[in-house]
């Protein structure tokens, strides 16, 4: 069995190459990308958008999905072996979660969905954040829903972690601090949506 660095050791992925890319500089390319993002959102808002932080959520989101998700999604067969920059970012990250490397089916069936349905929606959602309409809180609401259903079946390996590095760093940044966003933004935003929807609907009955 050829060796890689993840975990359980006993996984079997023949066609693995090393990263020929440090975890700094990886990280720094990322960390740019989404500087990147954060900074085309600002300049792209204008006085109705509702809120700059939601635009920038949904817009990240959307990119990550159509992007850097749908990357895994076409070549997760053969990722283990590639050494192009989304590859080798997908390998560093799979220090958190080797499923990755695995092609596996949980992983697959949840990353399709998001890519081809809440991938579109998120950019929805930050298109009316962007022009102000109500709509948003209608879109907001569906995506989020799935993101948090989604992210809680993702978590559901973290008693055993045992596709994580025992390292805290992967198990605690990597597979907890990357992925704890989706559980905690998604649960504000329901919320927000909830009483954005709730106001609406009293105030059209009370004009009746």
């Amino acid at each position: 069995m050829k060796q890689h660095p993840y975990y359980p050791t006993t996984l079997d992925i023949p066609h693995y190459v090393p990263n020929d890319k440090s975890t700094i500089q990886i990280l720094l390319i990322a960390g740019s990308f989404m500087s990147f993002i954060i900074a085309m959102c600002y300049a792209i808002s204008r006085k109705s958008t509702t809120s700059l932080l939601r635009l920038t959520w949904f817009v990240v989101c959307g990119f990550l999905h159509l992007g850097f998700e749908s990357y895994w999604l076409f070549h997760k067969n053969t990722i283990a072996g590639q050494n192009d920059l989304l590859a080798q970012l997908w390998k560093e990250y799979a220090h958190g979660d080797s499923r990755y490397m695995i092609a596996d089916d949980l992983l697959t069936t949840l990353e399709s969905i998001t890519i081809f349905i809440w991938g579109p929606i998120c950019l929805i959602s930050a298109y009316y954040i962007w022009r102000g309409s109500p709509r948003q809180y209608f879109f907001q609401l569906i995506v989020s829903l799935f993101h948090l259903f989604s992210c809680s079946l993702y978590f559901a390996d973290l008693p055993d972690a045992i596709y994580c590095d025992p390292n805290p760093i992967y198990f605690w940044i990597y597979f907890v601090g990357f992925n704890s966003p989706w559980i905690i933004i998604p649960l504000v935003l329901i919320t927000q949506s909830y009483r954005h929807i709730d106001r609406a609907l009293v105030i059209k009955t009370k004009s009746k």
